[in-house]
């Protein structure tokens, strides 16, 4: 950092550019996600952009009325308000640090409201719209991979980053289970059935040898697949299939594994700990049950898409239970 220190550094001289490096080193530091810390910098950019208008203050001299602004400015651009929301969140712990570490005398977003949030119901999509979506991928090396990968995120609930980050040595394939590194740097168990576990063998014996990491889910170059280019194909086989304007998207196919998980049991408890959820209130619902408590209970209850029935390319009949 060029000799700059947080003891020596006084808050008029604090720069956007020292300030931003010394949150992301204190991110680091706390084991936030890298995929957070991108986040963090792109709100930071973001209102950057907000604050030109009003002169580019400097982190010392902006104001509360300034946040306010920013907000403003980001309405009028028609953002969802729920990026509103999280772009709020950032900007409070981005100067709580700021002023707890003594960069700033006085904390602008201490004072700022929180933007109100349009709560929308989940609408994730139907199994048959799942089906023919799954209809549309080949039966070359990579559509293996696009069918594997959309049959675990439907049978886990598994955050997209999750499942792209999953290496060979974490699974477990004799068991069905995997240990998946969550928000927070948080580590829990996930299993999925039998439909899932034929997809996934078939992708492996197909799948190039990786250049870094043995990571599960890769290119076909052998490097690690990206969320953004497997999100598009995922748009092409929706379009494929008709139902565009129901965008079956990566962090849709959590919400529908959730949905017919929760129709299936009712038990709101499992589903949080196998979503890795991790909020105070629902921690203290479900601190009595072990992982291994959790994964028998799934087991019990079957897999989701094995209840589903057969689908789209699955040549062997699924018996249930």
């Amino acid at each position: 950092m060029t000799g700059v220190t947080i003891q020596t550094l006084k808050p008029e001289a604090l720069t956007w550019e020292t300030a931003d490096r010394l949150f992301q080193l204190r991110c680091r530091a706390q084991n936030i996600s890298a995929g957070m810390c991108a986040n963090y910098e792109k709100t930071s950019r973001a209102l950057r952009c907000a604050l030109s208008p009003a002169g580019d203050p400097q982190p010392a001299a902006v104001t509360v009325h300034h946040l306010r602004g920013a907000i403003d400015v980001w309405k009028a651009a028609g953002l969802a308000s729920e990026t509103l929301e999280t772009r709020f969140r950032h900007m409070r712990t981005f100067f709580n640090f700021l002023h707890r570490d003594g960069l700033l005398l006085q904390n602008p977003a201490a004072a700022l409201e929180r933007p109100m949030v349009e709560r929308r119901l989940i609408r994730p999509f139907t199994p048959e719209q799942f089906a023919v979506t799954l209809a549309q991928i080949r039966t070359d090396p990579l559509g293996l991979r696009d069918r594997a990968l959309l049959l675990l995120l439907a049978d886990t609930g598994l955050r997209i980053s999750e499942a792209l980050g999953l290496t060979l040595g974490e699974l477990d394939l004799a068991g069905n289970t995997a240990v998946v590194m969550g928000k927070g740097r948080k580590e829990r168990r996930v299993c999925w059935g039998e439909t899932a576990r034929r997809a996934l063998m078939a992708w492996l014996r197909v799948r190039p040898e990786g250049k870094d990491a043995d990571y599960v889910f890769c290119n076909h170059f052998g490097g690690r697949l990206g969320s953004t280019p497997f999100q598009h194909r995922l748009k092409e086989y929706t379009r494929r299939a008709g139902i565009a304007a129901n965008r079956l998207s990566c962090h849709a196919l959590r919400h529908f594994w959730a949905c017919q998980f929760l129709k299936s049991t009712g038990d709101l408890v499992t589903l949080s700990r196998l979503l890795g959820h991790t909020t105070l209130a629902m921690s203290k619902r479900y601190l009595n049950l072990t992982d291994d408590e959790v994964l028998a209970k799934a087991r019990q209850l079957g897999s989701v898409l094995d209840r589903l029935g057969p689908l789209p390319g699955d040549r062997r009949s699924v018996r249930l239970k």
